[in-house]
This record gives C-alpha cells, structure tokens and sequence, in this order.
C-alpha cells in the first residue's frame, strides 16, 4: 500500500512516540517528549499520522487561532529513517491544505523550528521571520517562519501535492 497520512487514532501513541525518539537529540531535545505526548492526549486542533508499507512513519498536526487570523503546524517529523524520502513534503503540504480549505482558513501559517530544519520550510514557501539564539528553554537556537496561504500559494501547494 502506497503512502498515506489519516487521522491520529490513540492505538497510533507508542509508533508516534517511537519516531520521535528517533530523531532525539539531533532533530529534537528529549525533553520534548511530554510535549508531544500532551499534544497527542489533548490536541488543539487536527493531528495526522503518515502510514508507509504498513506503519506509522511520522505525525503532524495543526492548530487554528480562533481570535488571529493564524495558523500553526505542530510537531511534523518523520521516523530518522524516513528521512528525505518526500514523505515530510506530502505530510507539509497535507497540513498546509487541510487549512486552506478550512472554514477558518489562516491568512499565515507559522512554524517554529531548528536553523538545521528552517530549510526545509524555506524550500516550500515559507519565510524566515526571526532567528533567536538559544529561543528554546533547551538552549537550542529557534526559528520563525511563515508562509501566506494565498489563493494563488494555495494554488501552487496543490500543484506541488499533485506533481508529488
């Protein structure tokens, strides 16, 4: 079976808390992990799984601010061996337009994230916002950035979804 993402289900718990121990430390401090598991017990708005040959490879999720007009992706990671295989683009441009056709479409769209993550961001039409030297309580570096969803950037996510 081809990949695909569908919703989080509580039975997905231990294989999404597998590929985010995966990516600890270089990708993710440990100390993240009550984050995540937080987010997978009380989420704050949609949570998705990638399933590839039979097994949940990675997560991401998404959550809409009722008062700004904004959106923010939460977590997305991949298992550390799933890594540049494409499924972290289609697990992006899954979320990025699960909130475009939103009745409470986001104008922008913000992710936090590491200086050795921002790229991939960077490379799908985000912009880099701010960068903070040690912005984490993890002492890590943090990056901001944002991507305008747009009806003609909606426009281009769905060609790059398309083209896969």
């Amino acid at each position: 079976m081809p990949a695909h993402i569908r919703p989080y289900r509580d039975a997905d718990r231990d294989a999404v808390i597998a590929a985010f121990r995966s990516n600890v430390p270089e990708h993710f401090p440990a100390s993240e992990e009550p984050w995540l598991v937080s987010a997978l017990e009380e989420p704050d708005g949609p949570f998705f799984v990638i399933e590839d040959e039979g097994e949940i490879v990675g997560c991401g999720g998404y959550e809409l601010s009722d008062f700004y007009n904004l959106g923010t992706l939460v977590f997305g990671l991949l298992r550390a061996d799933r890594h540049r295989t494409g499924l972290g683009r289609m697990l992006l441009l899954h979320r990025l337009l699960a909130m475009a056709e939103d009745p409470m479409r986001p104008r922008y769209v913000t992710i936090d994230t590491h200086p050795h993550v921002a790229g991939f961001y960077l490379r799908h039409g985000f912009h880099e916002m701010a960068r903070w030297s040690g912005g984490y309580r993890s002492g890590r570096d943090r990056v901001d950035l944002r991507i305008e969803l747009t009806d003609a950037e909606v426009e281009r996510l769905k060609a790059m979804r398309d083209a896969g």
